[in-house]
């Protein structure tokens, strides 16, 4: 047996192959697994916003259907909590008047001659949406806070009805 000098053994040592990809993968797949949950928590969140937006527009189609005749939103409050299926207490409902782009503070008073009159139904819901991977505990293995456990989304839509 021929005694190997260290040159030798380190450059065998270089040019050996085996077990690199486990390595790599090693390395790259912790980066890879943040990324794909991040994606799943993100798209979660995309899709609450996309279905609380089309419940405050059917609310807002309803109210067209029905034209109110004061600004009693009580029942698309209650419409809006329903279709989004949050609270009551996550809907704002409003009705009101404009006269020349001037919101008014009495509903029921017509604009002065000249001016135009519009009346709207505005409706927000806010729903929160927790997150499945524990972000704030991982910034704080960095010393952040930056990240809730809870994100809050809104939607909201607008109609002029008059």
């Amino acid at each position: 047996m021929q005694k190997r000098t260290f040159k030798v053994m380190v450059g065998n040592l270089a040019r050996e192959r085996k077990g690199t990809a486990v390595i790599e993968l090693g390395l790259a797949l912790p980066v890879l697994l943040l990324l794909l949950v991040g994606m799943i928590d993100a798209s979660r969140f995309v899709a609450a916003t996309i279905d609380i937006e089309q419940a405050a527009q059917r609310t807002t189609d309803f109210a067209l259907a029905l034209r109110p005749a004061d600004n009693n939103a009580a029942y698309l409050r209650n419409e809006a909590a329903s279709a989004a299926g949050v609270s009551a207490n996550n809907v704002t409902a409003e009705i009101y008047l404009e006269c020349d782009d001037v919101r008014q503070s009495d509903f029921d008073t017509p604009c002065a001659t000249g001016q135009t009159s519009a009346r709207f139904v505005n409706i927000s819901i806010t729903r929160n949406v927790d997150t499945y991977f524990d972000w704030a505990g991982f910034a704080s293995l960095f010393g952040s806070q930056i990240f809730p456990e809870q994100v809050t989304v809104v939607g909201d839509s607008l109609v002029r009805f008059q």
